[in-house]
């Protein structure tokens, strides 16, 4: 690494961008679930191969790893940039050719995604000192979250409802997709002519003799599963809050569903801004307890209130304290790991998130259970029962699993 901390800006600045780009190009699959089963006249489970369709893409994590180790940062993320482009551009035809090339587009634009994730994380870890990681990690993924914000009101653009059924604008939608392919391809054109700068394991060789392989860390095996089970809990609130509102809470539509959302990812963004300071004076693991501990009595809070106004609020609450969990769990399942096994730990980690298309198609088959003649469209809140299985294994995590270090035979 260099001497100077100001040499570190710069790449900060275009990883956090990075970040804001796959931010939005994640978080607006909320919008897609009820988007896609008003367009192609689909089941919620079907809908919900949104998740399963884009999520899936991370089961190359491992392998990206180690074309991030070969090829190095700026390489990587050129790569990712372009392939989330074409991803994108396939939506401007699949709309209105249908479901599976949708489908298919959206696995493409999640393996740039990937790239741009595999690549991003470690690298901002390594911008500074490792007392700060978590909070520079955590203060990149505020970033992230401010795009996150925009998806629910672009997404008033593309969906409303209109005296109980819901409406879409395909132009607008297609219109998205074409702002995002020409964003991400313009980023892949620009950093070409960047400089970022090599860290320590960028020139670093995997060596058995000195060094340990990622898969022998037991804490960091650990916290793949923690990141599935919290990718279930960031992503399930939003893929079911829209068609809960609309079908569950009397009095309110998509387009109030639609604008609350809104706070949700707003939740993250100043929860990762706080965040960033309260990691830097409490230890990392006791913050993600305190967080899992205060957003299970709100799920019991949104299961005693269900079916009321309030109880949208709890849901959307959950935000705030779930914002710190990624930069969390990603920097506890990273400690202790050396930078030339870093790759391919965060490739092992990433990979996670592929839980998400399982839970999300579970929980929807889930929902379609609850469908009854007074409720024809099921009780999409059933949906967030879920979330306790998710939220005890964190709170394992937290309290044991983060601190097993020692060797796997």
């Amino acid at each position: 690494m260099g001497n100077s901390k100001t040499n570190y800006a710069m790449p900060f600045a275009i990883m956090s961008f990075l970040l804001f780009l796959l931010g939005f190009v994640t978080w607006i699959n909320n919008i897609l679930v009820p988007f896609m089963k008003a367009q192609f006249s689909i089941t919620e489970s079907q809908a919900q191969l949104v998740s399963a369709a884009f999520f899936s893409a991370y089961i190359i994590s491992i392998p990206v790893g180690g074309v991030v180790k070969k090829i190095g940062y700026k390489k990587s993320v050129i790569i990712g940039s372009i392939i989330t482009g074409i991803g994108c551009a396939i939506f401007i035809p699949a709309l209105g050719v249908g479901y599976g090339m949708v489908l298919a587009g959206l696995f493409v634009t999640a393996v740039g995604v990937v790239v741009l994730q595999v690549a991003a994380n470690p690298y901002v870890l390594a911008l500074g000192t490792k007392e700060s990681s978590a909070s520079r990690l955590t203060l990149a993924m505020a970033i992230n979250s401010s795009a996150a914000v925009l998806a629910p009101i672009v997404g008033g653009f593309i969906i409303e409802s209109n005296n109980g059924s819901i409406q879409v604008h395909e132009d607008m939608a297609k219109m998205m997709f074409i702002v995002l392919a020409g964003i991400s391809i313009l980023t892949a054109v620009v950093l070409v002519f960047m400089d970022l700068p090599a860290i320590e394991d960028d020139a670093e060789e995997v060596n058995e003799s000195t060094g340990r392989s990622a898969w022998s860390y037991p804490h960091l095996i650990l916290g793949f599963v923690a990141i599935g089970m919290y990718m279930g809990l960031e992503v399930g609130v939003g893929n079911y809050f829209l068609n809960y509102v609309e079908f569950n809470v009397p009095g309110k539509d998509m387009a109030y569903a639609t604008m609350i959302l809104g706070f949700y990812p707003a939740g993250f963004f100043i929860g990762r801004l706080l965040g960033a300071g309260i990691l830097k004076k409490y230890e990392a693991s006791k913050v993600l307890l305190v967080n899992s501990l205060i957003c299970v009595a709100l799920l019991v809070m949104f299961f005693a209130t269900k079916g009321t106004a309030f109880s949208i609020w709890p849901l959307i609450a959950q935000g705030l304290f779930l914002s710190i969990m990624w930069s969390v769990l990603f920097d506890l399942s990273m400690k202790d790991i050396p930078a030339a096994a870093a790759k391919l730990g965060s490739g092992i980690i990433c990979t996670g998130v592929v839980f998400v298309g399982v839970w999300m198609f579970i929980m929807g088959k889930f929902v379609e259970t609850t469908v009854t003649p007074e409720l024809p469209n099921g009780d999409n809140g059933a949906a967030y029962l879920f979330f306790f299985l998710f939220y005890a294994y964190i709170i394992f995590f937290a309290l044991k699993g983060a601190k097993i270090r020692k060797k796997v035979a």
